[in-house]
C-alpha cells in the first residue's frame, strides 16, 4: 500500500552531509522526514556508488565553491516506500535507481542543468532514505542486485555517451586509458558492439580479467612515451585509434593519445585525474589528422534508458569491486590517491557504500 503524503512525518532518518571540504567535513545528522511534494518519491536506500567526482568534491580539488551543505554521492539505488499524489506509475516495493542530472531528460546539455546534479549541489544518496522527483528515477532491470544498480548513473552513462551510443563502432579500435569505472564500463560496451578495445594500464596483473571482459589488447603503461605509442599503434594493426576516451587528462592527451590517433579519429575528453593543463602541440595533430574533440559530461535520462536497454539485451551488469559498510562511511573520503583512474587498488570495479545490506543484495524479480 502506498503511504499518504506526510505519512512518515515525525520519523527521524540518518543522513550524511558535506558541511565543508576535507574528509572531516562530512557530518552525520538525524532529520525528520520531509512531507512529499506531489511529484516526489521517498526511497529506502540500498547502496550508493562512489566516483572520483565525489572524492574530488569533498577534498576541494573540484568545484571548491560548491554550495553546502548537501548529501554526497551521485549514484544510488533503493526501494520505494512512499509516493506523492501525482506519481501513479511507481508503488511501494518497486526497485529504482537514480539519474544523475535530474533535469537533463534528452537533447543537448544546458547550463541550467548544473543545479540539478545529484550529490552536489542537489542532495545525493548517502542517507538511510532519500526523496527524489519522479523524473530522476528509473526502474532497476530484472535480475540485477540493487548494489549493481547503484553503480551506473555516472560511469555507465558517461561511457555510453562517450561511445555515442555504440553507433558505427563495430570493427573500430577504441583506446581506453586506465581501469577506472568509466573505462571498465566502456570496455564491456565497446566489446558488445564488436569494437576492438585497447586498454592501457599500469596494473599488468589485471590483464587476464581485462581480456575476459572483452579487451582486444592490454598495453602496459610503464614504458616511455614513444614506446607506449608504438605499442598502441601495433595493437591497432598500424592504423591508429579511431576513438579514444581520455579519462586521465594532463599530458597523456598530447604525449600518448594524439600520436596514436587514426585520421578522422575522435577524442572524447572526460577526465582530469592527472590535471587539465597540457604542454605541447594540440592544433598540429588535430589538423593533420582531421581529429574531432568532444567534451563529455555524463548524459541525459534518454541516454540512461538506452544504456539500460542495451545492457539487458546483452546481459551486461555493473561490476562491483569494493563494498564499504555504513559504519565506515568516513573511509569513502579518505581514499588513497586514485592511481590509474581506478580508485582503491585492491579491487577491479565500482566502490559502493552498502547502506542496507539486506536491500543491497536483493535481486529484482
Amino acid at each position: 500500500m502506498t503511504m499518504t503524503e506526510g505519512g512518515g512525518a515525525g520519523v527521524s532518518v540518518k543522513a550524511l552531509r558535506s558541511v565543508h571540504t576535507g574528509p572531516e567535513g562530512v557530518k552525520a545528522q538525524y532529520d525528520a522526514r520531509p512531507v512529499l511534494r506531489p511529484d516526489e518519491v521517498r526511497i529506502r536506500v540500498a547502496a550508493a556508488g562512489v566516483n572520483f567526482r565525489d572524492v574530488a568534491l569533498q577534498a576541494g580539488n573540484y568545484l571548491p565553491n560548491m554550495r553546502r551543505p548537501y548529501i554526497p554521492l551521485s549514484e544510488g539505488a533503493g526501494v520505494v516506500i512512499e509516493t506523492g499524489a501525482e506519481v501513479d506509475d511507481l508503488k511501494d516495493g518497486d526497485a529504482v535507481l537514480g539519474h544523475y542530472v535530474v533535469d537533463w531528460r534528452s537533447g543537448p546539455f544546458r547550463p541550467a542543468f548544473h543545479d540539478s546534479k545529484v550529490g552536489g549541489p542537489s542532495d545525493g544518496w548517502l542517507a538511510e532514505e532519500v526523496v527524489m522527483p519522479r523524473r530522476a528515477l528509473l526502474r532497476v532491470p530484472v535480475g540485477w542486485r540493487l548494489e549493481e544498480a547503484a553503480a551506473l548513473a555516472i560511469s555507465g552513462v558517461t561511457a555510453w555517451r562517450a561511445l555515442r551510443g555504440l553507433v558505427g563502432l563495430e570493427g573500430q579500435h577504441v583506446l581506453l586509458p586506465g581501469t577506472g569505472n568509466v573505462s571498465l564500463q566502456a570496455l564491456e560496451l565497446a566489446a558488445s558492439a564488436g569494437a576492438r578495445a585497447l586498454v592501457v594500464t599500469s596494473r599488468p596483473e589485471l590483464s587476464p580479467q581485462l581480456m575476459a571482459m572483452g579487451a582486444a589488447a592490454v598495453i602496459h603503461r610503464h614504458q616511455d612515451s614513444d614506446d607506449l605509442v608504438e605499442s598502441i599503434l601495433s595493437a591497432s594493426d598500424g592504423q591508429g585509434v579511431d576513438v579514444a576516451l581520455d579519462t586521465v587528462g594532463g599530458q597523456f592527451l598530447v604525449d600518448i593519445i594524439l600520436p596514436s590517433m587514426a585520421t578522422n579519429g575522435r577524442v572524447a575528453l572526460l577526465g582530469f585525474l592527472e590535471g587539465s593543463n597540457v604542454r605541447g602541440d594540440v592544433i598540429g595533430p588535430a589538423i593533420r589528422k582531421l581529429l574531432q574533440f568532444e567534451g563529455i559530461s555524463v548524459g541525459s535520462r534518454l541516454d540512461f534508458e538506452r544504456l539500460l536497454d542495451h545492457m539487458q539485451r546483452h546481459h551486461l551488469r555493473p561490476r562491483i569491486g569494493r563494498r564499504t559498510p555504513p559504519s565506515r562511511w568516513s573511509e569513502v573520503f579518505r581514499e588513497p590517491e586514485w592511481r590509474d583512474g581506478a580508485g582503491p587498488q585492491e579491487a577491479l570495479g565500482k566502490h559502493v557504500v552498502i547502506v542496507d545490506q539486506g536491500l543491497a543484495s536483493w535481486t529484482v524479480c
